[in-house]
């Protein structure tokens, strides 16, 4: 268990703030989504919302391990898609909307992870251990 959840934080935080690091830089030099970079982060930070809305779906489904699996499943799917959209960005309408729907999938993904990720280490270590 202590395993998992240090696997689980080192990616949940690698994703969340490196996602916050790289973004700003990749939107600017590299992939267009079809406005500036500060509009494109905004609509990121707003992709959050749909996260927090995707946790609490998934905490009435699912328990929390097969959530993460899920959720870590998913991103590295999104992630793909991003990546193949944005190095093939001078190709057509399908390669944009990979980029649009790898970064759309990163930003709520990643909340979720991180949320979901939160509440498991929180049940699964007592307080006194925590404190």
């Amino acid at each position: 268990t202590t395993l998992v959840s240090c696997f689980t934080s080192f990616c949940k935080d690698f994703i969340f703030f490196g996602g916050g690091y790289v973004f700003p830089q990749v939107l600017s030099e590299t992939v267009t989504l079809g406005t500036s970079p500060a509009v494109a982060l905004l609509i990121g930070v707003l992709m959050e919302v749909p996260g927090y809305i995707l946790v609490l779906v998934l905490d009435k489904v699912m328990d929390r391990r097969p959530s993460i699996a899920y959720i870590l499943a998913a991103l590295a799917f999104c992630m793909l898609a991003f990546v193949h959209g944005g190095s093939h960005e001078s190709g057509g309408r399908f390669e944009y909307l990979m980029v649009l729907f790898g970064f759309a999938g990163y930003k709520v993904l990643g909340i979720t992870l991180d949320t979901v990720a939160y509440q498991y280490v929180g049940e699964v270590y007592p307080v006194s251990c925590r404190v």
